[in-house]
């Protein structure tokens, strides 16, 4: 039967007669996923070396030919991993209990991950979190013009570009080694953590786990969990920065890292949430100003309206900046 509400991969649950065994069977996207061995490889790195605890990750399964891909007769790429019972997955975090579990989650995955070797670990979505390259799209798809629509998005342009110099200078520290790089996640979204009896008890979808930073995933999640608005809220009053649901994730985040990351993570990590922020903003921006492309489309203007909210938000992480540094501070030692 078909299962979740994935954009990505074709997910089902199979379930076996007269047993109470089940099994998530997935097709793999190829067009986003381009080498699935690669995301099989970067899977069982994981795979062998975490020790499942409270929190545990789906295990892959091999095939009857004991290959853990299967290719069928039209040429489509199969895996198979053990389906967690008892367990459910949320779209929208509902209290400050919800962000304290799923920051104990995410946080959990980054401390079990911190003894592996990134070298060893494949970049499934090449240059997925760069912003050198997120902007480079943004400045070609500026200077192409294809849809005529930079006359009319001048002011959202502005904002993204009186920013971006600052973000710069955080993303030279990656290329740098100031920031250390690790294995993470990479789509910490808060449907891709299961929870049991109110608990976080496993993290999922991990096509995107490899090489990156802290950053990218806490402040991913950051980004998701505290807007009070949905993605695409024409209404932008409705968009704030939720300060309660940030403290309650980075306290369970921090609980769980704060013994493995150093103090150059720490000190920079309430510019997190700008980063993936900003990323993100200016990739609905460029698909807006290429005709609609890359992300689907409701009406006309869907996209800008999606860069309008990351920018509201942004906005709003800044009048609370200080406050989330004190909170980060609070929980660090």
């Amino acid at each position: 039967n078909p299962f979740g509400n994935g954009h990505i991969n074709a997910t089902y649950k199979v379930e076996i007669l007269n047993s109470d065994v089940s099994f998530i069977l997935q097709k793999i996207n190829t067009n986003v996923f381009t080498n699935p061995q690669n995301i099989v490889h970067n899977h069982l790195a994981i795979q062998k070396s975490i020790i499942p605890a409270d929190i545990e990750i789906p295990h892959l399964i091999r095939s009857n030919k004991g290959k853990f891909l299967y290719l069928d007769e039209n040429h489509n790429i199969w895996r198979m991993m053990n389906f967690i019972k008892n367990s459910y997955s949320v779209e929208i975090v509902e209290d400050r209990d919800q962000a304290y579990e799923a920051g104990k989650g995410f946080g959990w995955f980054l401390k079990a991950c911190s003894g592996l070797n990134p070298s060893i670990f494949y970049e499934a979505i090449q240059d997925f979190h760069s912003l050198t390259f997120r902007l480079n799209q943004l400045n070609e798809a500026i200077t192409k013009n294809k849809s005529n629509r930079v006359s009319d998005s001048k002011s959202i342009i502005g904002f993204y570009k009186e920013r971006e110099h600052k973000l710069l200078e955080l993303e030279e520290s990656f290329e740098t080694n100031k920031i250390p790089v690790r294995v993470v996640h990479n789509d910490t979204k808060i449907n891709n953590l299961l929870y049991r009896n109110k608990k976080a008890i496993a993290v999922i979808d991990l096509d995107t786990v490899g090489p990156g930073n802290v950053f990218f995933d806490y402040g991913d999640a950051i980004r998701t969990i505290t807007n009070t608005a949905d993605e695409d809220e024409k209404d932008l009053s409705k968009v704030d920065f939720n300060l309660e649901m940030f403290e309650s994730f980075t306290k369970g985040y921090l609980l769980q890292t704060k013994s493995v990351l150093v103090d150059k993570e720490l000190n920079l990590l309430a510019y997190a949430p700008f980063y993936m922020t900003f990323i993100i903003g200016i990739r609905f921006l460029s698909d807006y100003l290429n005709g609609d492309i890359y992300y689907k489309t409701k009406y006309p203007k869907h996209n800008l309206t999606r860069s309008l909210v990351q920018r509201k938000l942004i906005e709003k992480m800044e009048s609370k900046f200080e406050s989330m540094q004190y909170i980060i501070e609070k929980y660090s030692y």
